[in-house]
């Protein structure tokens, strides 16, 4: 029993002096880089415009829905009852995402 306890603690100790080493052989300044800079696309650096764009589809898409629905006999959802709301929900989730998830 001895015997295993005194393997155990040698390998904590070892797996402590190794990973001591590796902090002190790679300084903190090494980490501390400057981040890479990445362009931003058309659509990063126009988050407006492409939420207008977006929201100008969805209320075309749901206006023509809504007429082949009708030609149909087909109830409406809400969406195609109320396209403009639609696409003004679109336009604004659109410019959300993109302005909350475009680098910096």
């Amino acid at each position: 029993m001895m015997v295993c306890k005194r393997k155990a603690m040698a390998a904590f100790f070892c797996a402590l002096f190794l990973l001591g080493s590796v902090t002190v052989a790679c300084p903190q300044a090494a980490h501390a880089q400057t981040p890479t800079v990445h362009r931003k696309n058309w659509i990063q650096r126009h988050p407006t415009l492409t939420a207008v764009g977006a929201g100008i589809a969805t209320h075309h898409a749901l206006k023509v829905a809504a007429r082949n629905a009708k030609r149909h006999g087909k109830r409406l959802n809400w969406a195609e009852r109320h396209p403009t709301l639609s696409a003004i929900g679109v336009g604004a989730v659109t410019r959300h995402e993109i302005v909350k998830h475009a680098p910096q």
